[in-house]
């Protein structure tokens, strides 16, 4: 059986449509009365027939707004300044007090200039001007020393010390402080090296002997070299004697560090 809602195809003794869900069993009674007609009712006046959905109402124009002209503002008309009872309408510039001039303008006080600090005198052992060094001999050894005995070869030109300061508070090292003579860099390691042979002490393991050539404590412990002897010192098996020299300050551009052992 053809559903006449739908058109879809449904079993025959079925009384609703499985597709659209209608009921047609009135449909099918009036099937089998061919000459009954349905009643035909009159139009709703209420609502407008429309004879396809595809047409669309046809609406009025959209009339424009008439212009609205704003209302006229109402002429002010100036009046004049309320005169009381004490004051005068016009008061003549003589009634006014007299205008005071301004002071005039101090001039500012001339600048103080800092004071200038004194020259410094160079004197022969000051800090940190230091007087060019005069002309050195030859080293009597090849330098810097390979060996010890280059060292001690050295010793020859070495100049004489002043022994300023020994502290032997550090345990086993001892710290010797002596001043000489500014001098060149290989009469630095040669007056080391003399101080060392000089003041040795068999009872500490390390020796440490600073020169200075003035008395003055800076921020460099030493000023003219630093010699660092170590009596035992541990090189995998072995116990060897080692010396460390370094001359002028050890942080200068021109410092030289000599490592001997034996």
């Amino acid at each position: 059986m053809r559903c006449p809602h739908c058109g879809g195809l449904n079993p025959d003794n079925t009384s609703y449509c499985i597709r659209c869900g209608r009921n047609f069993t009135p449909q099918q009674q009036n099937a089998g009365r061919p000459n009954q007609q349905r009643a035909v009712y009159p139009p709703n006046p209420a609502r407008p027939f429309v004879p396809s959905t595809s047409q669309q109402p046809v609406y009025p124009p959209v009339q424009p707004r008439p212009a609205v002209t704003p209302p006229a503002r109402p002429t002010v008309t100036p009046q004049p300044p309320r005169q009381t009872a004490n004051q005068p309408a016009y008061a003549p510039p003589s009634a006014y007090p007299p205008v005071q001039p301004y002071p005039p303008v101090q001039p500012y006080p001339p600048v103080r200039q800092p004071a200038q600090r004194p020259t410094r005198v160079i004197q022969e052992n000051g800090w940190p001007v230091e007087k060019p060094l005069p002309p050195a001999p030859e080293p009597p050894a090849p330098f810097p020393p390979h060996t010890l005995a280059q060292l001690k070869k050295l010793e020859e030109g070495a100049l004489d010390y002043k022994v300023l300061h020994e502290d032997d508070g550090y345990g086993q090292k001892k710290v010797i402080r002596i001043l000489f003579q500014h001098c060149v860099q290989w009469q630095q390691i040669a007056t080391l090296s003399k101080a060392f042979r000089e003041l040795d002490d068999k009872k500490f393991e390390t020796i440490v002997i600073q020169g200075v050539y003035n008395q003055e404590r800076n921020v460099y412990e030493y000023t003219n070299g630093q010699l660092i002897f170590d009596r035992n010192v541990r090189l995998g098996s072995q116990t060897q004697r080692r010396f460390q020299l370094e001359t002028d300050n050890g942080y200068s551009m021109e410092a030289l560090r000599i490592v001997l052992s034996e």
